[in-house]
C-alpha cells in the first residue's frame, strides 16, 4: 500500500516474525528504528524525516516486534532485546541488506552503542545516529511516568511531558490521541504490559531492557558515531551524554534546540541538518568533535 507521504506500507516474514516497515527511496540502506515507550512506532518517530532522507538513501522505518504493525510477541526467557536484535538480523537477511547505516534512538540507541561495541556484531552497521542516549540509564522518575501507563488517553498525558518539550508537541491534543491509536493497537499494550509479569521459577518479571544497566565502556565502538540530543532532554542529562561521547573514538555530537527526548519529531529540520550532513562524510575525527549545538527551530516540524 501507498502513502501520499511518499513511502510504502511493506510487511516481510523473517525468522517466523512478521514485521511491518516503511520503505521510501534508492540508493545505500538507511536504517531507522524507534524508541521504546509505550505506542511507540516507525511511523511516529519517523514520518518527518523519512522523505528528506530518503532523496539519497534507501530509507527502512521498521517496527520492533510487540510494536506498530509488528507482530506482538514477546521473549520471556532471553529478554525482549534479544528478540528484537534477532528480528531485526533476519528482516535485513531476507531483504538483502547487506551494510547500512543506522538511526536509533532511545532505546534503540542503546541497542546500537552495545551491538557496536562488540567485536562481531548482530547487524550489518556501516555507521550510526545515536539519539537521546546516554552513559548511564534514562532518569528513573522520568522513565517510571512513561512505564505507569494504564492504558487511558488521559493516564498518556504525562508520558508528554517527558517525551516533549515543545508545547505544540506536548500539549498537542489531536498528537496526544495518535499516539494513544498507537498504544491501542491490539496487542499492544499487553505485550508491552507483560514485562511486569512473574515468570515461572523466577522471583521478580522480566527485567525491563532499557532498566538494565548499560555498559559502562564503549571504547570498543569502531563505526562512525553520530550523538544527538535534545537540548531539554528529561531522560538523559547532559553530563552522562557527554560522558558516552568522551569514550567513543572520533565521535560527533550536536545538541538540537528547542527540543526534549525526540528531536526528530520536535525539530525535523535541524535534525535532518546534523544527520545529512554527518551522511555526507562519517569518517570519525581522531578525537571527538566538539558538540554543534543547533538551536534554530528547524523546518520540518508541523
Amino acid at each position: 500500500m501507498g502513502s501520499p507521504r511518499g513511502w510504502a506500507d511493506r510487511y516481510v516474514l523473517a525468522d517466523g516474525v512478521t514485521t511491518h516497515y516503511l520503505e521510501a527511496g534508492d540508493g545505500p540502506p538507511l536504517v531507522l528504528l524507534h524508541g521504546g515507550e509505550y505506542g511507540a512506532s516507525a511511523l511516529l518517530a519517523w514520518e518527518n524525516c523519512i522523505e528528506a532522507l530518503a532523496e539519497r538513501h534507501r530509507v527502512l522505518a521498521i517496527d520492533f516486534v510487540g510494536f506498530g504493525l509488528s507482530d506482538k510477541l514477546r521473549d520471556f526467557g532471553g529478554g525482549q532485546r534479544r528478540l528484537m536484535r534477532r528480528q531485526i538480523a533476519a528482516v535485513l537477511r531476507t531483504l538483502r541488506v547487506e551494510q547500512a547505516v543506522f538511526i536509533g534512538t532511545s532505546l534503540s540507541g542503546r541497542m546500537l552503542l552495545d551491538l557496536a561495541n562488540r567485536s562481531s556484531a548482530e547487524w550489518p552497521i556501516q555507521a550510526m545516529a545515536v539519539v537521546g542516549t546516554g552513559l548511564a540509564a534514562p532518569v528513573e522518575a522520568a522513565r517510571l511516568t512513561l512505564e505507569r501507563f494504564d492504558g487511558t488517553l488521559d493516564g498518556l498525558r504525562p508520558s508528554m511531558d517527558v517525551l516533549f518539550h515543545d508545547p505544540r508537541w506536548r500539549d498537542s491534543e489531536d498528537y496526544l490521541r495518535r499516539r494513544h491509536e498507537s498504544c491501542m493497537v491490539p496487542g499492544a499494550w499487553e505485550t508491552a504490559a507483560a514485562a511486569s509479569l512473574r515468570a515461572p521459577g523466577r522471583d521478580g518479571g522480566e527485567r525491563r531492557s532499557h532498566v538494565r544497566p548499560p555498559a559502562r565502556d564503549y571504547g570498543g565502538v569502531a563505526v562512525p558515531t553520530l550523538l544527538v540530543r535534545g537540548e531539554h532532554d528529561r531522560l538523559v542529562p547532559q553530563q552522562t551524554w557527554r560522558e558516552l561521547a568522551a569514550q567513543i573514538p572520533g565521535a560527533r555530537t550536536v545538541t538540537i534546540g528547542g527540543s526534549g527526548h525526540y528531536p526528530q519529531i520536535e525539530r525535523a529540520g535541524a535534525f535532518l541538518d546534523a544527520v545529512l550532513d554527518f551522511l555526507k562524510d562519517p569518517t570519525p575525527d581522531d578525537t571527538t568533535l566538539k558538540d554543534a549545538p543547533l538551536k534554530g527551530a528547524g523546518g520540518g516540524e508541523a
